[in-house]
């Protein structure tokens, strides 16, 4: 396997999702008296609101249960971050009392953009386990062993989903990247 210095094209993320537990029940349809909070019916049927700043890359969803998510950093750090900046919302409204967070990452997202066009047809005959129905979806599905999803297109652009940490991503990539040459050379 090759070091991670001598990658031929590094992965991008596109997202990471996060979570922590406020240990306590949340009044979500408050969220609308602040003007960091979103609560809607519609959306989720009223399950969920929404806490996002000017400082967030994305937003963080927070649950009656307390559970949060946070959506759309481009960093563990930031994805982390968020979380704390929604809890420092929740306490500023009143809305929970002060807890200790405890962050997980639970998906990382990443894309890569290979120097070349593939050839679909022929990649799916030799990549073991590989889904691909155009009519339904324009790519390649490949699940890894270490439960990763691999969307890879023809065009070039490679979707990594479901690596726990940004090194996981950067083994994840390695891997997809031998795989796609070697089956190249022997297309």
């Amino acid at each position: 396997m090759k070091k991670l210095g001598e990658i031929e094209v590094r992965p991008v993320i596109s997202n990471i999702v996060s979570t922590s537990n406020l240990h306590n029940k949340v009044d979500v349809k408050k969220f609308v008296k602040f003007g960091w909070g979103t609560y809607d019916d519609a959306i989720y049927g009223g399950r969920c609101g929404y806490v996002k700043t000017p400082e967030m890359q994305g937003r963080v969803i927070v649950f009656p249960s307390g559970k949060m998510i946070s959506v759309g950093a481009k960093s563990a750090r930031k994805s982390f971050e968020q979380l704390n900046q929604a809890k420092f919302c929740l306490l500023r409204g009143k809305l929970i009392p002060d807890v200790r967070l405890e962050q997980k990452i639970q998906n990382i997202v990443g894309t890569l953009t290979l120097k070349n066009n593939l050839k679909i047809n022929l990649l799916v005959a030799k990549l073991q386990g590989a889904i691909y129905e155009p009519e339904q979806f324009p790519g390649v599905i490949l699940k890894s062993a270490r439960s990763l999803s691999y969307l890879i297109f023809a065009s070039g652009k490679v979707v990594i989903s479901g690596a726990k940490s940004e090194e996981e991503l950067m083994e994840a990539s390695l891997e997809i990247q031998g795989k796609i040459k070697s089956l190249n050379r022997l297309i």
